[in-house]
């Protein structure tokens, strides 16, 4: 439901959408919400109560980086849109259309940035990976606990269901930036179960059964007996071992003052990416080339037998390993936990996620709006999730073992790494860390790669702490 498609649109500009005629609402305002309007125009309408908006109020601006048609042809009966079911929701209420900026990801800071200072910014804007804390840092982002919104989004309140200590690794400067409307997409471990087959080797589930035991340890001794470099097949293959997706973070951030630290050369830090470094370098039980960036298309279709893959209702790349493979009648595939890092001393499991959610401008013109959506689409989505598999296609493919494992995870501690939205944090990494690691033979030491990158970074994160002081 609602999957993330990773198409970036050119497209500037607001974009009415077209919803079912309705009976407008008036009264309320700015300091007292009165929930008096029965949501309706959707099946997944039920027991929502709205608050009533004058016409002003509700004349709503969402920025996002596909179209609302793109969303509709998504959409099935079986695969509702939440956004799409809270637009006919909201045209019913009060018989006004939404907009839309359709801007691509790219471009999106820069967009904000210009339409917050010129007074035409949107009212509800994307929160994920890349934004945070970059744009709270640039004063684009409002604090969720203003007493603007706070009538309109309780960030607290029970049937909202909001994951509040997770939301809380997240505050700037102490107040809440985002919501997180639905679970983090978490990284699972994704085999090839026919390789593993014929191999007689002991699976990551397997493992996983055997009390918990699917550690890195495990891991990387699995990987290496998969892996026969004379054959052009290895363990691990994909980027989702790159320097922003471990189980420590490399930049920190305080919660309370916004500051960011650098902590490439902590000894946890450095101790996980030494690993990764013996895994591709060392024992050569990694796909190490530029090949591996393809993993999308040559994992499912038999080469390789493991990777690393999102899975959330919203946004699966697990599904596409299955549906690819389906359409090439190639192997069977299976999904375990993503490894306890025990080398770092951990006996839980630590995992990378991808986090989304919504934030409100701090330019916006509708901030009653704002809110008032925000609470809409949390409960849409819980009702789409009662009336269909949190699982999706996935509901027919998983073994009862997986959807139990999947439930007993779910808990799991959480890392979001904070480079994406820092500066050229990723870009530098990327075009400077990456390729020594992952790509190529190399003999260099991994504090050597470390303090080559380090100072780059660092003048990154100087940057960011300077702007964010001026701005104080």
């Amino acid at each position: 439901m609602n999957r993330r498609i990773t198409v970036f649109l050119a497209v500037f500009g607001s974009v009415c959408v077209a919803g079912t005629a309705g009976c407008s609402a008036t009264g309320g305002g700015s300091s007292e919400a009165v929930y008096s309007i029965t949501a309706s125009g959707s099946a997944y309408a039920d027991g929502i109560l709205l608050p009533e908006l004058t016409a002003d109020q509700s004349a709503l601006r969402i920025m996002m980086s596909l179209s609302y048609q793109q969303l509709e042809e998504l959409e099935t009966e079986d695969d509702p849109q939440p956004l799409v079911q809270c637009t006919k929701i909201w045209k019913n209420a009060y018989g006004t259309d939404i907009a839309f900026d359709v801007v691509a990801e790219s471009q999106w800071t820069e967009y904000l940035s210009t339409a917050v200072a010129s007074g035409t910014s949107p009212d509800i804007i994307p929160a994920e990976n890349m934004t945070f804390p970059v744009w709270s840092a640039k004063g684009l982002v409002a604090n969720l606990d203003d007493e603007q919104f706070t009538n309109y989004l309780d960030l607290a309140d029970e049937e909202l269901g909001f994951n509040q200590a997770l939301m809380e690794q997240y505050n700037f400067q102490g107040h809440p930036q985002w919501a997180i409307i639905q679970e983090p997409a978490h990284y699972y471990t994704v085999y090839n179960k026919t390789k593993f087959e014929n191999q007689g080797q002991k699976t990551p589930m397997d493992y996983y059964l055997d009390n918990d035991s699917w550690t890195w340890s495990r891991f990387v001794e699995t990987a290496k007996a998969m892996t026969d470099v004379s054959a052009g097949e290895y363990g691990f293959t994909g980027w989702m071992l790159f320097p922003y997706m471990g189980p420590y973070q490399m930049i920190g951030l305080d919660n309370e003052t916004g500051q960011a630290t650098l902590s490439i050369d902590s000894g946890k830090y450095v101790g996980w990416i030494t690993e990764v470094y013996n895994l591709y370098q060392r024992d050569r039980a990694a796909r190490r080339s530029y090949d591996l960036q393809e993993w999308r298309s040559t994992f499912p279709a038999g080469t390789d037998a493991m990777c690393f893959c999102l899975l959330t209702f919203d946004s699966s790349s697990y599904e596409m390993v299955v549906k690819v493979a389906k359409e090439l009648g190639s192997d069977e595939f299976g999904i375990a936990p993503y490894p306890i890092y025990d080398m770092g001393g951990e006996t839980e499991r630590i995992v990378p996620v991808h986090m989304e959610g919504y934030s409100i401008s701090a330019g916006a013109l509708h901030p009653e709006a704002a809110a008032a959506y925000i609470r809409l689409e949390t409960l849409v989505r819980k009702n789409i999730l009662s009336k269909h598999s949190s699982l999706g296609y996935l509901e027919k493919v998983l073994t009862d073992e997986e959807k139990q494992m999947l439930q007993d995870t779910a808990g799991d501690q959480v890392v979001m790494d904070m480079s994406m939205g820092m500066g050229d944090c990723y870009n530098i990494l990327d075009s400077q860390l990456v390729p020594p690691i992952y790509y190529d033979a190399h003999d260099s030491s991994v504090q050597a790669e470390i303090d080559s990158v380090k100072p780059l970074l660092q003048a990154e994160i100087d940057d960011y702490n300077s702007e964010l002081a001026e701005r104080q």
